[in-house]
């Protein structure tokens, strides 16, 4: 019996230990699979940690963009080089297509205000390849949606009225997208023709257009949309630069333009240029580029010429406002791959040109009839040309004021018998009377064989057609 009871009692410790080695068993497992399950929830949380650091990150970064737009939008309106006319400006970085206006035909629009808007308020519309439109503000929303009649320096909604933007062609076209995405609206007007590549009136104005992008820049530069706008703009937009122009020398003066060096690029030297005339003689007042004497002229380019100067063998690009209150960079290759666009080529066609100098000119100015049409002709085959040549280079050459003079011969096309010679003369608008009166008397004793001259100032003309490589007689600008 005792025997028989000791092996009842090996038995139940043998079942015993196998349950408890099951059970054992079970518990490694579990330990791996909880061991597991909190390895991925500790990867999920880090993963989540560092998508929420990112997104700080990102936040402080767009933060401070929008920081920093609103400075330099700051320091543009409160400046003494303000654009004429500027009160405010707004990117518009967002089309709501969803969003409808009150009144049928308006369009709704919303940005950053950088200056102070007011309802009721005519403004100006730039957008796409140099184009202005007039429109007027008709509702504000500010930032806690609430209908205002005045805003400043917040996120605001405008419903503007659609003005002179015109309709569609298409009737099946989507006519309520008139306006695209990063278009300016500004009160700054002061521009005469953003179509003409010649206009005289940007960089008097200051370039509102392109102020404004320049101080958006920063917050929206890696948005390739944003980016190829504001090289669009650059491209339809007019600078100013400084140069140090030398005695005259065999009836010519020589003009050197000056090179700038930046931080991040010691020692390559850009082309510096300016959106504002006033700019300009700030930095001119204030020694900019001392060096040699320091510059004692202003020129008026577009940015053909600025494109042509910035690559030669002296200069690696230009620089926009050196001096502030925006700046940007604009390095020799991506000059020469803005030269290549569609929009360069319509502005200011190709580099080496292609067209007949002749039947050019179709009136234009005070001294032309403006209504005739005027036959053009090369003037170098009259006899007395040389002379009237050199007369024309030695005067141009001793008036720093004129950066460029051209002589051609015209004649109306129902009289070509009544010939003139026609001096085009790229000089300021105020001097201009002064020195056609100036230059005419040079010329005037070796005019034989064609006698009359007229006088016509390159930026009012009508240049619709003007041959991109007509050679200047007398030229301080490249050709």
């Amino acid at each position: 019996m005792a025997f028989f009871g000791k092996k009842k009692n090996t038995d139940a410790q043998n079942s015993e230990a196998a349950e408890n080695k099951e059970s054992n068993n079970v518990t490694e497992e579990m330990k791996i699979i909880l061991a597991a399950r909190e390895e991925e929830k500790q990867e999920r949380q880090a993963r989540a940690e560092e998508r929420q650091q990112a997104q700080e990150e990102a936040d402080k970064k767009e933060d401070l963009n929008e920081e920093n737009a609103r400075k330099a939008a700051e320091r543009v309106l409160s400046g003494n080089t303000i654009p004429t006319g500027m009160n405010f400006f707004l990117l518009c970085d967002e089309i709501p297509m969803t969003a409808a206006p009150e009144k049928e035909g308006n369009i709704i629009v919303r940005g950053n205000l950088r200056g102070t808007v007011k309802r009721d308020s005519e403004v100006y519309l730039y957008q796409g390849r140099g184009k202005k439109f007039t429109v007027r503000i008709e509702k504000i929303r500010n930032d806690n949606r609430v209908f205002v009649d005045e805003a400043s320096y917040e996120r605001v909604e405008l419903e503007i009225t659609r003005g002179d933007i015109p309709l569609p062609q298409n009737p099946e076209d989507d006519s309520s997208r008139p306006i695209q995405r990063y278009a300016v609206i500004t009160d700054a007007k002061g521009i005469e023709d953003m179509d003409d590549p010649a206009c005289k009136g940007m960089a008097i104005a200051g370039n509102p257009r392109t102020i404004a992008m320049l101080c958006e820049y920063g917050k929206y530069s890696k948005e390739p949309v944003f980016f190829g706008t504001t090289m669009d703009c650059l491209m339809t937009s007019e600078f100013v630069t400084l140069a140090k122009i030398t005695g005259s020398k065999n009836g010519k003066s020589t003009v050197a333009f000056m090179g700038l060096s930046v931080k991040t690029n010691p020692g390559v030297p850009f082309l510096p240029v300016f959106t504002d005339q006033r700019l300009a003689r700030i930095a001119a007042k204030n020694g900019f580029g001392n060096k040699g004497g320091g510059p004692d002229q202003t020129f008026i380019m577009s940015f053909a010429q600025v494109a042509k100067i910035s690559r030669d063998q002296f200069h690696q690009g230009f620089i926009v406002n050196p001096g502030g209150p925006v700046t940007i960079t604009i390095p020799k290759d991506l000059v020469d791959k803005m030269i290549e666009t569609t929009i360069y080529r319509e502005r200011f066609g190709s580099e080496e040109g292609n067209m007949n100098p002749d039947n050019v000119i179709a009136g234009g100015g005070s001294d032309v009839p403006g209504a005739k049409k005027l036959l053009v002709t090369d003037p170098s085959g009259t006899p007395e040309f040389s002379a009237v040549g050199n007369a024309v280079r030695k005067y141009c050459g001793a008036h720093s004021d004129i950066a460029r003079a051209m002589i051609l011969i015209t004649a109306p096309a129902d009289n070509r018998k009544d010939r003139s010679y026609i001096c085009i003369m790229d000089c300021s608008e105020e001097s201009f009377e002064k020195e056609c009166k100036g230059l005419a008397e040079a010329i005037r004793p070796y005019l034989k064989g064609v006698k009359g001259i007229r006088f016509q100032l390159f930026s009012k003309m009508n240049k619709e057609g003007f041959p991109s490589d007509v050679k200047w007689l007398y030229s301080k600008l490249p050709q």
